[in-house]
């Protein structure tokens, strides 16, 4: 597969635009935040990466984006525009909501009707969201099979979820999240599940066809390696929260969050033999009882005292580089 694309978001088109986005789900403890003031955009023939743990609200923030969040969460606050217009606006959300904006599901044997074949599933999305009939549902999903490296297209179309390996399941929701041609794709967690070899395959489609296709990719991932292999720019999350923003090249070599380096030092690497990993310590952030100030600071060796009092803004440290750390010198506000 070739490398990420020159595209850094910098001067592109921006397609969606995410400003203050706040999604909350009500506890016996409180409300829960499971995004918090999140801001992010996504430029045309782009592919953004949002990396955190388990928890962290990445897969929250795809669903909240197409309206997806289910009661008792709702969306408290911010907005979602997508090319200018108010994704959260149901009006707006149904007519983007597959067609312009689509999404690939963590876990396809979910996500996939087991009482259903590839085809029948594949048939009512093309009659119902691109008002295809007759001959051309079966000539269009034997072609998006065909695109997305399924061999022997037309048995598969007979086949069941549960007749299927775990990438032979990815690859058919990919398939249906490019029937209608969408120009970005929400990635959750496209390769968790799958061996190494089967992985490298998923991202290598996924690469082939934003750069085929001339389609935008927001990756959602916990993998960094997914991120390193895959993305243009990265936006790392902690506790509902974007801390740092980056090229993904400057974000490898210097990261400036604690928790960004503390993530990539977790990250097993074949060129040390100690065998030894540095763990982040502490535990992850009861999102019940959030702290007035940073939301890492408990588990930050650098936290002073002036951490505990307010969260900090996500701010400008250079060139296309933005950090929520009051240990980091700003040029200015994100």
């Amino acid at each position: 597969m070739s490398g990420a694309s020159p595209n850094t978001g910098g001067s592109t088109e921006r397609l969606l635009e995410v400003k203050d986005l706040t999604v909350g789900f009500p506890t016996r403890d409180g409300i829960v935040r499971g995004v918090d003031r999140l801001t992010l955009n996504v430029g045309s023939h782009e592919r953004l990466g949002v990396v955190g743990e388990s928890g962290s609200g990445k897969s929250v923030m795809g669903l909240a984006i197409l309206g997806m969040v289910l009661p008792p969460g709702r969306i408290m606050g911010g907005s979602v525009r997508w090319r200018g217009e108010d994704v959260l606006d149901p009006a707006v959300a149904g007519r983007v909501r597959g067609r312009e904006i689509a999404m690939i599901f963590q876990d396809p044997m979910v996500s996939l009707n087991p009482l259903k074949t590839v085809g029948s599933q594949l048939r009512e999305l093309l009659k119902r969201r691109v008002g295809l009939q007759g001959p051309a549902i079966r000539r269009r999903s034997l072609e998006l099979l065909d695109m997305v490296g399924i061999a022997n297209a037309g048995e598969r179309l007979r086949a069941y979820a549960y007749e299927l390996s775990g990438g032979m399941r990815q690859r058919v929701m990919i398939a249906t999240a490019l029937a209608c041609e969408p120009t970005l794709v929400i990635a959750d967690e496209p390769t968790t599940g799958l061996d190494v070899t089967i992985q490298d395959q998923i991202l290598a489609l996924l690469h082939d066809l934003s750069t085929e296709l001339g389609m935008s990719v927001l990756m959602i991932t916990h993998d960094l390696g997914v991120v390193a292999q895959f993305c243009d720019r990265v936006q790392v999350m902690y506790a509902g929260r974007i801390v740092e923003r980056a090229p993904i090249n400057e974000m490898f070599a210097d990261p400036q969050h604690p928790y960004s380096l503390g993530l990539l030092h977790s990250v097993p690497r074949v060129d040390r033999d100690d065998g030894e990993l540095t763990g982040i310590p502490g535990e992850p952030l009861d999102r019940a009882r959030f702290p007035p100030g940073c939301a890492f600071e408990p588990r930050c060796s650098e936290a002073r005292g002036g951490c505990r009092d307010a969260p900090p803004p996500l701010l400008k440290t250079a060139d296309r580089r933005w950090v929520a750390c009051y240990n980091r010198p700003a040029e200015g506000s994100a």
